[in-house]
Parts: structure tokens; C-alpha cells; sequence
């Protein structure tokens, strides 16, 4: 048994060290903090180690299952051994994985990923040295049977005779360390997941956690439903956020008719998804790289907001935000993958007589996309990878550059006396960051790692996608410029989500400290002759007016039952204020964000904190300092988090 627990507590802590040596580029906390958070590490490691041989340890106390008495009993031991290593160090694997994908240990929801195995696997594949790193998963099996191998030497030739003092001792001296494995401490209270959340710190928390352990832990966690009463609770409040004229509380109706006007041409929508962009990418925002030319010089020329926030960071979430006006805050799958909640009223469908398209370079079927759109909007036709002519580039499909040629194609064969609504998703600027050869006019530039660090660029590799994705815009444009649609659309871009990556210190401190790099995104209107261009707004906006929005430029009359607003038409409520899930705070909470501060608390209402964006040091709490600023912010939250999940069950078409 010690041997066993030995060989499995080893592998977990050559683990852990790994983890630290490759990740520790992240780590914001102090060096006192790092060892502490190992410490805790290490106990949940020889609980893990414990945990596998338990079954083992039961069995040696039953006559009739002991692994001593039988020879077939000890072969099927080593078995299940040697099943649980594999399953395991496969798990450790997936778990470095996903924490460099995603800056998070692995949970639950991580298994979404595999929702769409094939795509997962061929990220990985095309993103890392995928034999190297099989190779030597394979070594740290072999390594770890033959230590399981050696422990079980001693049952093949045991001594014949066991004195009692040895089984006293081995008793004895196995069982405390058993029960400290299990307790993890000498504490009253047992060690727990939460125990390493010491830290403000996310990477010194991921060091304290162990992964298998904490997706234990996380398997608990459900698609939280809505709670009626405490949407009733803060009906009042969310009428005069929302401006909703014709209240009915009795229904919880949230619906503002919105009156249409007579344009005498309808013009054309073409939304841009600018995938992993988040704003402090932008020349505009003080990046000294220069890595978007084409969208700084198309925001200067259209209407840019400044202030533009998601939800939550996701491809698939801002899709369902976008489509639907209700912000995911699912906590464990995607909204568009809950089939309690696919069947949705979307805005689109207020675009009568225009023909509708979502393009994207590759499947449809990913995170139920395609489920979503047809299922709520008819008549939209969907273009993806099978339809288009054009190699594909990797897991994601075509190259943007591709996709935009595919978009202009579509459009210049649209009836010009037929307006349309069109959706282009790219995805060229994301893991593996693959960039097609020979592209016309794009050079990629070698620049040092700490100039990108200090820009906020992970890597040359993340920062030629930028440049690739924003070239591809370019050429887009100025094809689009030469044919007749042109004059009667308005394109609007918007980023999905930032990313997270080092800090970028031409933005103010809060981006890094808060993690609003993550979900402060881009947003621009550009429509020459169409829309007056050279405007910055800097009021609070979010994802789910964009919709809104177009049906305002569109003269629609339609029948707004959600979260957004027309950021060109409506009454800009005072001190707007955006929804915000940060999952990548070391402690995990909801917050809104408004002009100057940021409040954030747990989901059960607790840890309220306010913080001042604009000070050297955002994570100080100044709850005490603005009482006031503090209750209006927490009421408005607590409103808008309750309303959102009770719409995302009460708004089918």
C-alpha cells in the first residue's frame, strides 16, 4: 500500500512542479504565497494517491477479496491499478491543456470541449507538439507500472511470518497517514478545494488546486435555473432600467414596443465577429504595435464605442448574447447547448423582407450554432466549410482571408432591390493562429517577447493572427468598396472576447487587475453616406444592444423583450451599467461595470466589493468609502443577474 501510494503521489507532484515551472510567467502573487499554495497542493495530491488505493485498501480487509489469498486477486489489483494511472495521467494532460487554453483548472464545464471531439482534437493536434507530448505521457506510464509493479513484489514473496508488533506498527503508523491524506490537515475542518483560494492571485490559486479532485468537486454544479421570487423582488427596479413604458407585473413582462420610421431604402447589415479581439488590442487604446491599421482607421470613420463590454468570455456565449439579447450566464454549458433554453425570440426575425445569412468558415453543428439559428430564425441561410470552395486552413476551417471573398460573393449575387442581413464569423485569429501562405501584401513580423509582453501579446504568433485578421478586414473592405452594395450597407464589428494574456501597460491598471481585458471588446459602426462618422461614445455598452441597435438604423417596428437598447435612438439611461461573469478572477463573481466603478460579488450575494477603475490600485475594496455608490450598484446587479436568468427560460418565440 505505501508503495502503491508512494509510486501515484510522485507522478502527482512531479505534476504539480510542472505546472509551476511552465505557468509561474503568470504569477502575480508573491513567492510566500506560491509555496503556501503547494503546500496545500501537495495534501490534495496524498489524498488523490489515497483516494485510487482505497478500493485496494477495502479489499485487504475482506477475506474473500484479499489480494494476499489469491493470485488472481492480485493480478486483477495491479489491473485496476494500472487503468486508474492511465486515466489519470490522461487527465493531468488534459488538465495542462485546458489551464493554457483557458487560465483555468480543469472542471465540468471543461468537458464541453469535447462536445465536438473531432474540432478539440484536431486544435490540439495542429496547436501542440501532440507526439512529443504523447511520447512522454507514455514514459510517465511506464514509469508509474513499474512502480506499481515493485509494491506488488512484496504480496508475490511476503515474509512467512508477520509479528504482531509489525502489524501494530504497520496498522497504526498506515492508518494516521491514511486519515491525514483524507483530512488533509490538523485542523478541525477537513481541507477543502476553497482552501486554496487564499489568493487573489489566479495562478497561485490553480497551484493549490489538484485537478481531479476539483472536476470532483465541480460535477455538483448544474445549468442554474431561475428563481421567480427574486425576479419579482426587483421588477420595479429593472422597468426603469430597461424603460419599459407598459409595465405588467403580474406576467413579468419586460416588452417595449419600438415604434418604426420610413427610410426610403432599407440598407444592408453585415455584422463582423472579430474572434479574440478584445479592445486594448486596438491602436486606439495606446497599443504601441500597431497591430489594427484597417479597424483604427474604420472606427476614426465610423461611430466607435469605447466602453463596449460581453458578459462572458465564449465564442458560443456571445453568439447566443448577439442572437438573442439575453446574456449566457449559464454556469456549466452554453445556453445554446441547454435544450430547456434553445427555443429563443430573437431580433433578427423584426427584419422582415430582408434575406438572412450567417457565414462562418466552419461547422454549423459547433456548440449547436447551427440548432440555434434555424431553430429561432427560419428563413436565415447558414454558409459554413462544406459550402465554400476554398482549402481548409485548420480545425476552424477556411482562412478569413477566404471567408470575406466567400461573404463579398454572396452579397454582389443578392438582388440589389433586396435588403439583407448577414453575420460573417471568423476565426483565423485563435489557437493555432494558423496564417495561410503567400497572402498579398502581409508580411509577418518578428518582434522581441518583451515588446509583446508589455503590449499584451502572448506570443509573435497571436500577434501576426491580429495583424492577419485585420489585413483580411482591409481587403475585405476595399473589395467591397467597388461594388454596388456598398453604399447601402452599414457594417458593424464587434470583438467576441479578449483574451487572457500578459499585462498590456498602455491600459489602465484595472484591465489586468480586474481581468477586464477579457471582456472589454471593440465595437464600431462604419457606414459612409449611411451614418455620420467621427463619433466616440464612451457610455457603457454591451453585446445585447447591438441587435436593438440595427432595428433602429432599419426604421423596424419591433418588440424588444430583453436586455438591450438601441445605443442610437434610445434614451442612454443614467450611469448605464454592463453585466459581467468573471471567471478569471482567482475568486470567481459576478459584477457590473459602469463609468467609473466596478462591483463585483459572489452568486449567493456575498464578498460585495466596489472597485475605482481609474486608481493605481483597483483591488482595493472602497465599499466603505461610497455607501451609496455601493447599494444603488449591488440592487442594479442583483436585478439584472435575477432578470437575465429568469429571460433566458421566458423569452421563446
Amino acid at each position: 500500500m505505501f508503495g502503491a501510494v508512494l509510486s501515484f503521489f510522485i507522478v502527482f507532484l512531479l505534476f504539480r512542479l510542472a505546472f509551476v515551472w511552465v505557468f509561474i510567467s503568470g504569477m502575480a502573487g508573491t513567492p510566500s504565497e506560491l509555496i503556501r499554495a503547494f503546500w496545500i497542493g501537495t495534501r490534495f495530491d496524498l489524498r488523490l494517491a489515497c483516494f485510487i488505493l482505497l478500493p485496494l485498501g477495502l479489499a485487504l480487509m475482506v477475506p474473500i477479496f484479499n489480494p494476499m489469498t489469491h493470485f488472481l486477486l492480485r493480478k486483477i489489483a495491479r489491473i485496476y491499478l494500472c487503468l486508474a494511472a492511465v486515466v489519470i495521467i490522461f487527465l493531468y494532460a488534459f488538465d495542462f491543456g485546458n489551464y493554457a487554453y483557458l487560465d483555468h483548472r480543469l472542471d465540468i464545464s471543461s468537458f464541453k470541449l469535447l462536445e465536438n471531439p473531432l474540432i478539440a482534437l484536431n486544435m490540439a493536434w495542429e496547436s501542440y507538439p501532440m507526439g512529443w507530448m504523447l511520447l512522454g505521457l507514455a514514459i510517465i506510464i511506464g514509469c508509474t507500472w513499474n512502480g506499481i509493479k515493485r509494491a506488488f513484489r512484496f504480496l508475490d514473496d511476503r515474509p512467512n511470518l508477520f509479528r504482531f508488533r509489525h502489524k501494530i506498527f504497520g496498522f497504526t503508523m498506515g492508518g494516521i497517514i491514511f486519515l491525514f491524506a483524507m483530512w488533509g490537515t490538523f485542523r478541525q475542518y477537513r481541507l477543502l478545494w476553497s482552501d486554496a483560494y487564499f489568493s487573489e492571485d489566479p495562478f497561485i490559486v490553480a497551484a493549490g488546486l489538484n485537478p481531479i479532485l476539483y472536476f470532483n468537486e465541480t460535477r455538483s454544479f448544474v445549468l442554474e435555473d431561475f428563481n421567480e421570487g427574486k425576479t419579482r423582488e426587483y421588477y420595479d427596479l429593472m422597468i426603469q432600467e430597461l424603460g419599459v413604458k407598459k409595465p405588467d407585473a403580474k406576467r413579468l413582462s419586460y416588452v417595449r414596443a419600438v415604434d418604426g420610421r420610413k427610410i426610403k431604402n432599407q440598407p444592408n447589415f453585415v455584422i463582423i465577429f472579430l474572434e479574440s479581439v478584445g479592445y486594448n488590442r486596438m491602436t486606439r487604446s495606446g497599443n504601441p504595435l500597431n497591430a489594427t491599421p484597417i479597424l483604427d482607421q474604420l472606427s476614426t470613420e465610423g461611430i466607435f464605442f469605447d466602453r463596449f463590454y460581453i458578459p462572458m468570455v465564449g465564442t458560443a456565449r456571445s453568439v447566443f448574447g448577439m442572437v438573442t439579447g439575453i446574456h449566457d450566464v449559464s454556469r456549466v454549458e452554453t445556453a445554446s447547448s441547454n435544450p430547456r433554453i434553445v427555443d429563443q425570440y430573437s431580433l433578427i426575425n423584426a427584419l422582415t423582407g430582408y434575406e438572412k445569412y450567417y457565414i462562418m468558415g466552419g461547422s454549423a453543428s459547433w456548440r449547436n450554432v447551427r440548432g440555434l439559428l434555424k431553430n429561432n430564425i427560419p428563413d436565415i441561410k447558414i454558409m459554413e466549410q462544406e459550402d465554400m470552395d476554398y482549402p481548409r486552413l485548420d480545425v476552424w476551417g477556411i482562412a478569413d482571408n477566404d471567408l470575406f471573398k466567400v461573404a463579398h460573393e454572396t452579397f454582389q449575387n443578392i438582388d440589389q432591390s433586396q435588403p439583407f442581413f448577414a453575420i460573417v464569423q471568423t476565426a483565423t485569429n485563435h489557437r493555432p493562429y494558423s496564417i495561410p501562405k503567400n497572402i498579398e501584401g502581409f508580411d509577418l513580423i518578428d518582434v522581441d517577447k518583451t515588446v509583446l509582453s508589455n503590449a499584451g501579446f502572448d506570443s509573435k504568433e497571436q500577434y501576426n493572427a491580429m495583424r492577419m485578421l485585420d489585413h483580411a478586414v482591409g481587403e475585405y473592405i476595399s473589395s467591397a468598396e467597388t461594388a454596388p452594395y456598398f453604399n447601402n450597407t452599414i457594417f458593424l464589428f464587434f470583438g467576441d472576447h479578449g483574451t487572457s494574456d500578459p499585462r498590456a501597460f498602455h491600459m489602465p491598471k484595472s484591465d489586468y487587475d480586474l481581468k477586464i481585458r477579457s471582456y472589454q471588446v471593440p465595437f464600431l459602426i462604419y457606414g459612409p453616406g449611411l451614418i455620420k462618422g467621427g463619433v466616440v461614445r464612451n457610455d457603457v455598452s454591451q453585446l445585447v444592444d447591438i441587435l436593438p441597435t440595427i432595428n433602429g438604423l432599419a426604421g423596424k417596428p419591433y418588440e424588444n423583450r430583453t436586455m438591450g437598447r438601441d445605443l442610437l435612438n434610445s434614451e442612454i439611461p443614467i450611469d448605464p451599467l454592463a453585466l459581467i461573469i468573471n471567471k478569471k478572477m482567482a475568486k470567481e463573481h459576478i459584477a457590473v461595470i459602469g463609468q467609473d466603478y466596478y462591483l463585483s460579488m459572489s452568486r449567493d450575494g456575498s464578498r460585495v466589493k466596489l472597485h475605482e477603475l481609474w486608481s493605481d490600485k483597483p483591488l482595493v475594496n472602497v465599499r466603505d468609502k461610497y455607501p451609496e455608490i455601493t447599494d444603488r450598484y449591488l440592487g442594479r446587479l442583483k436585478g439584472i443577474y435575477e432578470t437575465t436568468k429568469y429571460m433566458l427560460y421566458h423569452n421563446k418565440k
